[in-house]
């Protein structure tokens, strides 16, 4: 238990952490991918306003005069107007020009290329350019990427279209770069913390692990301590009988320490198996032999109850365990069944193998809650009192199932949908 308690102390620790950088490093991606999109938008947008040229005058200016951002200021000599990028997110300067890679096409209202201006790009030729433009024009996007080039389409006011694609190789090699150097520094950041929450999970649980092991010690001490009494009066009950005779008295003090003294196996039994199974106590069994055993046994009792009783066991399915364990879990199961089925009621055991291997044992019953199934396998819980006296039930028959599915490295729940029956099933 201390053990699963670690896992998932850990388990769930790192599962936060990973949600966290996963998110911290798309964040970071995503914004500088988005930043980068938009400068470079800008750079097209920039060139087709002035016709693919970057003009002397878009440098920053001296005075005050125009240098409010995003305002158009006339070129000394003349000429169009030019928009001013600069700031944060505008990244016009006066390098720029020797930094971007372009290259433009403009195509007539007939979709023929009708001028190709490759001057400011070397690592295409015209030709490839003019393919570029031909897939750019047939995928019918304004914008995109087409291999590494970010373009745009404009339309002008003759109906003529005009491509402007930058060169963003060293964009996307950038962004390549950064996407490797976050996540790697995220799996190494989450590496470290993994180191440092083992350690610590070690220091969380031994308070719990303490207190785990005490109450373990007192239930072995405590019933190692209620075996003598309980077979003292045990015997002493015996000799009573022989010498008075039969009462109900005496029957009842019969009966009652009998319960006692099972109840007794059962806890020492719960807390034994509570304790990790070593490998060495596991070996190949015949679960298949073990059920149909256990389920020829229990078919005589349940047919003299007048309960409807069926078994389907699949042949050779073999498991790593202890056959005891096993058979042990098999009969509470099964015994259970008989136990808490209504009169006339009908018990069916199944063992298959598809995935997994599933042992389910169905049984109807009176009214039970289906939001309380979960509860069965609390110890010494029981679902009707009145019932669990009749039967004469410890209430830890189920306990011990769940523990030693659990050592054997499955699952045991609950289900009763219609709150008529319910079926028990436990996963390997």
């Amino acid at each position: 238990m201390i053990k699963e308690l670690k896992k998932k102390f850990i388990l769930v620790m790192m599962l936060s952490l990973f949600i966290v950088m996963g998110l911290l490093v798309a964040a970071i991606n995503i914004v500088y991918l988005h930043n980068s999109r938009t400068l470079t938008d800008g750079t097209i947008e920039f060139l087709y306003a002035n016709s693919g040229t970057f003009p002397e005058n878009s440098t920053a200016p001296s005075s005050s005069a125009g240098s409010e951002r995003g305002t158009d200021v006339a070129p000394p000599t003349g000429g169009i107007r030019i928009k001013r990028h600069f700031g944060f997110s505008d990244h016009i300067t006066p390098d720029t020009k020797f930094e971007t890679s372009f290259f433009m096409v403009t195509v007539d209202r007939d979709g023929k290329i009708t001028k190709v201006n490759h001057s400011a790009v070397a690592s295409v030729t015209e030709a490839e350019i003019s393919a570029y433009a031909q897939s750019i024009l047939s995928s019918g996007n304004a914008k995109g990427m087409v291999d590494y080039f970010r373009y745009k389409l404009f339309t002008s006011t003759d109906s003529s279209r005009v491509i402007v694609a930058v060169n963003c190789y060293q964009q996307m090699h950038q962004e390549r770069t950064l996407l490797l150097v976050s996540a790697s520094a995220g799996l190494l950041f989450m590496f470290a913390v993994y180191i440092l929450v083992l350690l610590m999970s070690r220091r969380v649980t031994k308070p719990v692990e303490e207190s785990v092991e005490k109450q373990r010690q007192f239930i072995t001490d405590a019933g190692h301590e209620l075996k003598t009494p309980i077979t003292i009066i045990a015997a002493n009950t015996e000799v009573l009988q022989l010498q008075t005779g039969e009462n109900q008295w005496l029957d009842s003090i019969k009966n009652q320490t009998h319960r006692l003294n099972q109840l007794v196996k059962n806890l020492l039994e719960l807390s034994k198996l509570d304790e990790a199974a070593p490998a060495a106590e596991f070996s190949d069994v015949d679960l298949s032999a073990i059920v149909a055993e256990v389920t020829e046994s229990f078919e005589v009792p349940a047919q003299s109850f007048g309960k409807t009783y069926s078994a389907e066991v699949q042949q050779g399915i073999h498991v790593s365990g202890s056959d005891e364990e096993l058979y042990k879990l098999v009969s509470i199961l099964v015994d259970n069944a008989l136990k808490y089925t209504n009169d006339g009621g009908a018990i069916r055991v199944s063992l298959q193998k598809q995935r997994r291997i599933t042992l389910s044992v169905y049984n109807t019953c009176e009214n039970i809650d289906p939001e309380k199934t979960s509860r069965l396998f609390e110890r010494f819980y029981r679902a009707d009192e009145s019932r669990a006296r009749e039967t004469g039930g410890s209430g830890i028959g189920l306990s011990i199932a769940q523990a030693i599915v659990a050592r054997h490295g499955g699952k045991i729940y609950a289900a009763s949908p219609d709150g008529k029956s319910i079926t028990f099933t436990a996963v390997f």
